[in-house]
């Protein structure tokens, strides 16, 4: 099979630093072809090397792809090694799940590579650390582990990223998405927590209160009737509900998880039927693929970036029957993650693994249309509402994030200043930001301060891939202080209370 462009790139680039280290992170987004991809790794390594591959997934559907896929691309048989088979010592590639590859670990001859799908789930390391000289291959669409505790840099020694999802929109080989939130949602800040990640059950509870079930029906019926869906609910129970109520509202739904016993029935309904509704808990996440798709409901609130855009991604596969997918988000995921089609430097994520009080650009929704859209547009890009100015006296506390009066260009920064010192345009990014700031808006709040901090690092991301230099920690901790201190100049009063204001980045 021919690989695109960018694809024969990303895997020259993979070959290239496993010439330097031997455990490397393959970032490709979603739907950039990342099966194809490792197919084509396999198919290039056996040849080379005489040595076998390794493929280690989570889920049998994933282990049934990667079989089928590696035979479809290349023609190379991969034994599928599953619970009572025998495993061939001659097959060219295995492809497991990592607990069964685990307890058969003595029994794969002549292994050379380790290609592991989904990485960010942090389920390999027991399987890895018995594969001591072998070239190990971490694939994921996030490099950001789910084990926050446990960074994927504590495993691989480098990263190799791939096409980014905006650049797949650009090129038409993802779909734009349309977001929309809910008025009235969950609080996500009284949910309790376990293990890093809302606890299942205390968020069910309060998902499976009757108004958020008649909210989640009303808002399919308002933005996305008569188009296939998917639902991602928050365990098994909230989630028949939630199919009781399409049911009884007059719509095709049905719900499946782990333990459904007629899940090929399932999803061969949901294939084949135009306007099918499915319900689900942990089953469509990764490796689902069903291009016409054309609206995530995404019914749940989550910590987890990676599972976000897994979930949103779902319905990205370009199709005939859309020109772009809707996302409704009714758990807050956007305000905390960030748009699924936002730009994201998964090299820096990957060396520096957001950390607690890490945030995004805040987002907005618009009155006519419910459209969420970024806290800066001034205009809605679905139907066109103009967004009033706010109006607001010296003491009012400001609600509506600043709007900046111009995008700051960096490269025209460096480019005016390159006689002074090398990191002069770095700093010279705050001092610009708070100029725009003290235009903008009459008084300086902490969450008008967060917002430009936030718009200050990411900028400050920019100058660094421009001076090919590695963004670090050093760099928020500068950004961090220069902005502060360019802002109490301008916003003297801000600035009397602003010492006792943490800020975290």
């Amino acid at each position: 099979m021919q690989l695109r462009d960018y694809q024969e790139r990303f895997v020259n680039n993979i070959a290239i630093e496993l010439t330097k280290h031997r455990k490397v992170v393959a970032q490709l987004a979603t739907g950039g072809g990342k099966t194809i991809c490792f197919s084509a790794i396999c198919d290039r390594y056996i040849k080379k090397s005489g040595k076998s591959v390794l493929i280690l997934v989570h889920r049998k559907e994933l282990l049934k792809q990667a079989v089928h896929s590696i035979w479809k691309a290349n023609e190379i048989y991969a034994q599928a090694v599953i619970a009572g088979m025998k495993v061939i010592p001659t097959a060219p590639v295995y492809v497991a799940m990592v607990e069964t590859a685990y307890k058969r670990l003595d029994k794969f001859q002549n292994i050379g590579l380790v290609i592991i799908d989904e990485c960010h789930l942090g389920n390999f390391t027991k399987v890895i650390d018995y594969f001591t000289n072998q070239y190990i291959i971490g694939f994921t669409a996030t490099p950001l582990s789910s084990k926050k505790d446990k960074p994927l840099k504590n495993y691989f020694d480098s990263i190799v990223c791939g096409i980014d999802i905006p650049q797949l929109i650009e090129s038409e080989h993802l779909c734009r998405e349309i977001c929309y939130g809910a008025a009235e949602i969950v609080n996500r800040a009284e949910l309790k927590m376990r293990m890093g990640e809302f606890d299942e059950q205390q968020m069910a509870i309060q998902f499976s209160n009757p108004k958020y079930i008649q909210s989640t029906v009303n808002a399919y019926r308002q933005h996305s009737e008569h188009r296939k869906t998917i639902v991602f609910n928050c365990n098994v129970e909230h989630s028949k509900l939630v199919t009781e109520a399409f049911i009884k509202a007059g719509y095709n739904c049905k719900h499946l998880d782990a333990e459904s016993n007629d899940r090929d029935k399932i999803l061969e309904w949901f294939a084949q039927t135009p306007e099918a509704i499915l319900c689900n808990v942990g089953i469509a996440t990764t490796g689902f693929d069903q291009p016409d798709i054309e609206t995530v409901i995404v019914n749940k609130a989550t910590t987890s970036m990676p599972l976000w855009l897994q979930m949103c991604g779902r319905g990205g596969r370009p199709h005939p029957v859309k020109l772009a997918f809707t996302i409704i988000d009714l758990g807050g995921n956007t305000v905390t993650h960030g748009f699924w089609s936002s730009p994201r430097d998964w090299f820096d994520i990957f060396y520096n693994p957001p950390k607690k009080g890490n945030g995004v650009a805040p987002v907005k929704d618009c009155p006519k249309c419910e459209a969420l859209v970024h806290a800066r547009c001034m205009e809605c890009p679905e139907c066109g509402y103009e967004f009033p100015k706010p109006e607001v006296s010296e003491d009012e506390h400001i609600q509506e994030f600043m709007v900046l009066s111009k995008e700051l260009d960096v490269m025209e920064l460096i480019e005016r200043n390159t006689q002074y010192k090398e990191y002069y345009s770095f700093y010279l990014i705050s001092r610009e930001l708070a100029k725009q700031a003290q235009n903008t808006i009459p008084k300086m709040t902490d969450e008008n301060f967060d917002f430009l901090l936030n718009r200050n690092i990411e900028l400050g991301r920019v100058w660094c891939k421009a001076a090919k230099k590695r963004y670090t920690q050093w760099h928020t901790d500068q950004i961090t202080i220069t902005l502060q201190n360019e802002i109490s100049k301008l916003f003297p009063k801000w600035a009397k209370k602003s010492s006792s204001v943490a800020i975290q980045v």
